[in-house]
């Protein structure tokens, strides 16, 4: 409210990144100001990170360093149990939007099986990329990997809960690179602590930028300090389509990124 009521003749906000979900977007409108975010450029950034969490997560990535810097030499143990094979196993997505689809898209080339939760169904998605749809408990039920795409929106605080992790596989993993508030942080970490799921990894916190002490104590999750986006590429293309679309709005125009067109 200060900035919109000190900014007389601002026209135009700049979001670097897809969620805009500190940004009141109704109150802009009031003010005749309009939002702009970056979907596009973002989008194989997050994918990419997200599926980089989960093979870290998946295949023990960060206990191998540890163990290699910490023991100096190989691991001749036959038989661990720090992680799963990939292939062949289940990737649920909550949240199919363009980045749940780019995610989709680089696990079924790592031989994994796709269903996803959306508000809507994607034909076309599901047939050029090999997924299957689901209600949100059918995911969270069959999945043996579940990421989360969703945007944050009231209704959609802290959905996934104690009730979502009893619904999982006790041998199955959560990522979330999306927001941090649409997950029960406590839950989460009950979860993580009890086994009831096997593991974790997080990009996003409940109170950020703060992450939680709590967790950073347990052996079972991998942490991202919020930074899927931060390659050069990407945060540059970020700043060109936020600029692309503020020059449009200046000129007129109503461009694709335009959050609230009304």
């Amino acid at each position: 409210m200060e900035i919109l009521s000190a900014g007389k003749n601002l026209k135009v906000i700049c979001n670097l990144g897809v969620g805009y979900d500190h940004i009141d977007v109704d109150l802009c409108s009031e003010h005749g100001v309009s939002v702009i975010n970056t979907p596009e450029a973002v989008c194989e950034s997050i994918a990419e990170y997200a599926v980089a969490l989960m093979m870290t997560l998946c295949r023990g990535t960060i206990h191998y360093d540890q163990f290699a810097r910490k023991e100096l030499r190989t691991e001749s143990r036959c038989f661990l149990d720090y992680g799963m094979l990939l292939y062949g196993k289940t990737l649920g997505i909550l949240g199919f939007g363009r980045i749940g689809q780019a995610v989709a898209r680089k696990a079924r080339g790592l031989g994994m099986q796709i269903i996803y939760y959306s508000p809507s169904r994607k034909p076309e998605a599901e047939k050029n990329i090999g997924a299957a749809y689901g209600t949100f408990d059918e995911v969270l039920e069959k999945a043996d990997v579940v990421s989360c795409h969703m945007p944050y929106t009231p209704q959609n605080h802290h959905i996934i809960n104690e009730h979502s992790f009893e619904k999982m596989k006790k041998m199955a993993y959560f990522l979330n690179t999306a927001r941090g508030p649409i997950v029960d942080e406590e839950a989460l970490i009950q979860a993580l602590k009890s086994h009831r799921i096997r593991g974790a990894a997080v990009d996003v916190y409940k109170q950020e930028p703060h992450i939680s002490e709590e967790l950073t104590k347990l052996d079972n999750i991998v942490l991202g300090p919020h930074i899927a986006s931060n390659v050069y590429e990407t945060r540059s293309a970020m700043a060109r389509e936020a600029l692309d679309g503020a020059c449009a709005i200046l000129r007129g125009e109503k461009p694709s990124n335009l959050v609230n067109p009304q």
